[in-house]
């Protein structure tokens, strides 16, 4: 039931299942660049809040970082519960998740820097355009006014744009060892050699012995019965 529930959703439920893992993870990066923005522009303490008060955000950070709480716990409890799945119906004997790989050998994992990379570029992309978005809506809100790509590289935000690369790094690099391991317990389930289960439908076939047994049993048995189940010879 474990390998099962792993390996066959769909191909439309895994897509949507890999979005929405992805949505929280860039919810979660885009809290955690945000203040690590302000916290290497301003430090902490009393400059990190005096600096997140004068952006406005004392409206609605609070809110926001509970969301950002939420979706690293469900990140994390998904993540757990999926790779104990995983390592469950691995150590099971017998147990066969999906088709044999050709050859009988074990379907190899993909490579780290191949998730790395395909994590990283969108993550970084959608964090720094999300983050941009971000503060152009509180100055526009608190100040009248936008600042466009400023919110990047301006002389108001030096340091976003390399803090937000770090933090979007740091979260690829952490979301692709993650899918490393699950590829690589999905190939070792797949490729697991499988105990036969015993066909119900089988024709089953007495041993060759037991047949002269059963010849002898039946002469026996007609030679004794007082009606020979058949009707006397025509000429009689």
């Amino acid at each position: 039931m474990i390998a099962a529930m792993t390996f066959e959703a769909s191909p439309r439920a895994a897509r949507v299942l890999g979005a929405l893992r992805f949505g929280l993870l860039s919810v979660a990066c885009l809290g955690l660049a945000h203040d690590a923005v302000f916290a290497a522009e301003h430090g902490f303490g009393a400059g990190f809040a005096a600096a997140m008060s004068a952006g406005g955000h004392d409206g609605y950070w609070t809110i926001f970082s509970v969301v950002v709480v939420f979706a690293v716990t469900v990140l994390g409890l998904t993540t757990v519960v999926r790779l104990g799945r995983l390592g469950a119906a691995g150590r099971r004997p017998g147990r066969r998740a999906g088709p044999q790989p050709l050859g009988g050998r074990r379907q190899p994992a993909r490579p780290y820097r191949q998730d790395l990379r395909g994590l990283w570029f969108p993550l970084l992309a959608l964090t720094a355009t999300a983050f941009t978005v971000q503060e152009n809506l509180e100055h526009l809100l608190g100040h009248g006014h936008l600042i466009g790509l400023s919110a990047l590289v301006g002389p108001e935000y030096p340091l976003a744009l390399p803090t937000i690369a770090l933090v979007t790094l740091a979260a690829a690099a952490l979301g692709a060892l993650v899918r490393w391991r699950i590829a690589a317990l999905e190939a070792r389930v797949t490729s697991r050699p499988h105990l036969a289960r015993p066909r119900t439908d089988a024709v089953v076939r007495p041993a060759v012995r037991w047949l002269d047994v059963a010849a002898i049993v039946a002469h026996a048995r007609f030679l004794t019965r007082p009606d020979a189940e058949r009707a006397p010879p025509r000429i009689a």
